[in-house]
């Protein structure tokens, strides 16, 4: 492994969560900087196979699970921990992005797409469903809403259109998939989507979506 890639990735990261950290001391309340956070850091995951081994990504994931668990148990960094509902999201969400890379791994756009799904889709259903409450089922651990859902549909296929460039042909690919990740996401409540969202995504983007 390289020392100074795993170094300089990992510091780029905790300035992520430092800079968002500051935001929420700033006055941004905890849920638009943990939104803020997860849009980040999952999309600087789209980038990180291009420059860093799946071993060290694996490294990568472990030790943010390691801190994120441990400043959750010390009730610090508020900006991702201090959301009012109940949710594991930020404890699963390094693990997941680790598991999207290993499914994956050798298909550079399946893993971007799953990133920019996980960093893009989720954060919008969760916007829209906040909004437009309308129709809407209870989960384990939540409520997910029809329109929550419809959003994460519409912004997958839009990830997965600006990816691969837009066609007529490629159309039915992109609705299947996005119907199928839209079910996982509106099945799973605690935040515990971003486990099984990103190995998924990978796995269809590398199928489905030929990517």
């Amino acid at each position: 492994m390289r020392a100074l890639a795993l170094l300089l990735t990992a510091a780029g990261q905790a300035c992520i969560l430092g800079a968002i950290e500051l935001l929420g001391r700033r006055g941004l309340g905890p849920e638009q900087t943990r939104r803020i956070a997860h849009i980040a850091g999952a999309s600087s995951v789209a980038v990180l196979p291009l420059f860093l081994t799946l071993a060290e990504l694996g490294v990568l994931a472990a030790f943010f699970t390691a801190l994120l668990a441990w400043t959750r148990r010390r009730q610090q960094l508020d900006s991702v921990h201090a959301v009012e509902r109940p949710t594991a999201g930020a404890l699963v969400f390094p693990t997941g992005l680790f598991a999207g890379a290993w499914v994956g791994w050798g298909h550079p756009l399946a893993i971007a797409f799953a990133a920019l799904v996980l960093a893009l889709a989720d954060p919008s259903a969760a916007w829209v469903g906040e909004r437009l409450r309308g129709p809407g089922w209870r989960v384990v651990g939540g409520r997910k809403t029809l329109a929550g859902t419809a959003a994460f549909g519409v912004v997958t296929v839009l990830v997965g259109a600006a990816l691969a460039g837009f066609s007529p042909g490629r159309l039915p690919a992109l609705l299947a998939a996005a119907l199928v990740l839209a079910a996982v996401e509106a099945s799973i409540g605690y935040g515990l989507d971003n486990l099984p969202l990103p190995p998924v995504e990978s796995l269809l983007g590398a199928t489905w979506l030929g990517f």
